[in-house]
C-alpha cells in the first residue's frame, strides 16, 4: 500500500491518504479567504483610530509634587493624539513621583511572595484594556512607559488579545500592535533596564564613599555644614547633641 504523500498514477481508484483529509478538513480564517495576507492586517490593525484612549505619564522623582513632568508629557500625549486624529482621552493615568524600575518585596493572599514594582495606575490601564474601558493607548515616551521586562510583557500579552493600539508620542512613535515594533520595545527595555541598574550602582558607590569618608548623604540635616565651603562636614556640638 502506497504510503502518506506517495505518488498515484493518474485515475487510480484509491482512498485519500491522511494528508489529503487534513487538508480538506483545514478551517481557513476569514482574512486570508478575502485575500488579505498578514502584512496588510497588521496595516490595517495600526490603522484603527481609538474613540477612547488612555494617556500614560510618569515622573520618576517630583519632590515637591508640582506635578509639571507630567502636565509637559500630557501637552504632548494630546498633540499626538490629534495628530493620529484618534478621540479624546477617556482616561488620563498620572503616576507622578513613582519609579518604574525599583521593585518590592510583596506577600500574595496565598502568602507566597514576590518582587515587583508597584505602580497601581499602571495595573489599572492594564486593567482597563483588557476590559475594553479604553480602546488605545498614547505613552508619553517608551522609559517613561516601562523599564522592567516584566511589565512590559504583560502589556504586549494585552494589546495582542485585544488588537488595539499602544504608540508613544516620542522616540518614533512606536506601536506595539505591529510586531516589528514590539521586538524593536524588547530590545529597548532591556537596555533602559541596565542604564537604571548602572545608575543605581553608581549612587550605591557614592554613598558608600560618603560614609566611610564620615560625608553627609541625601539631604543635609541637623548634625552637619549645610551652607558654604565645608558643606557636609560634621558640626561636633551639633553631631554629639
Amino acid at each position: 500500500m502506497p504510503g502518506i504523500g506517495s505518488h498515484r498514477a493518474p485515475g487510480a481508484d484509491t482512498e485519500p491518504t491522511a494528508a489529503t483529509t487534513v487538508w480538506e478538513d483545514f478551517e481557513v480564517p476569514a482574512h486570508a479567504r478575502s485575500g488579505q495576507v498578514t502584512v496588510n492586517l497588521h496595516d490595517r490593525l495600526a490603522a484603527y483610530a481609538p474613540k477612547r484612549p488612555g494617556a500614560y505619564l510618569r515622573i520618576s522623582s517630583d519632590r515637591f509634587g508640582l506635578e509639571a513632568g507630567v502636565d509637559r508629557q500630557l501637552e504632548d500625549a494630546e498633540d499626538t493624539r490629534a495628530r493620529l486624529r484618534w478621540g479624546s482621552f477617556a482616561k488620563v493615568y498620572r503616576e507622578n513621583d513613582t519609579s518604574a524600575f525599583k521593585k518590592r518585596k510583596v506577600i500574595k493572599p496565598d502568602g507566597s511572595i514576590d518582587w515587583i514594582v508597584l505602580r497601581p495606575e499602571f495595573r489599572q490601564l492594564l486593567a482597563d484594556l483588557a476590559n475594553g474601558v479604553i480602546d488605545g493607548v498614547i505613552f508619553y515616551d517608551l522609559d517613561r512607559l516601562v523599564r522592567q521586562p516584566r511589565d512590559l510583557e504583560d502589556l504586549i500579552d494585552i494589546v495582542e488579545y485585544v488588537k488595539r493600539p499602544v504608540t508613544g508620542a516620542t522616540g518614533g512613535r512606536m506601536n506595539l500592535i505591529n510586531d516589528s515594533d514590539r521586538h524593536m520595545t524588547r530590545t529597548m527595555c532591556v537596555m533602559a533596564l541596565k542604564s537604571s541598574e548602572d545608575t543605581a550602582r553608581r549612587i550605591a558607590r557614592q554613598h558608600l564613599s560618603a560614609a566611610q569618608n564620615g560625608l553627609a548623604q541625601g539631604r543635609i540635616a541637623y548634625g552637619w555644614v549645610r551652607k558654604g565651603d565645608n558643606k557636609g562636614q560634621l558640626v561636633l556640638e551639633e553631631a554629639r547633641a
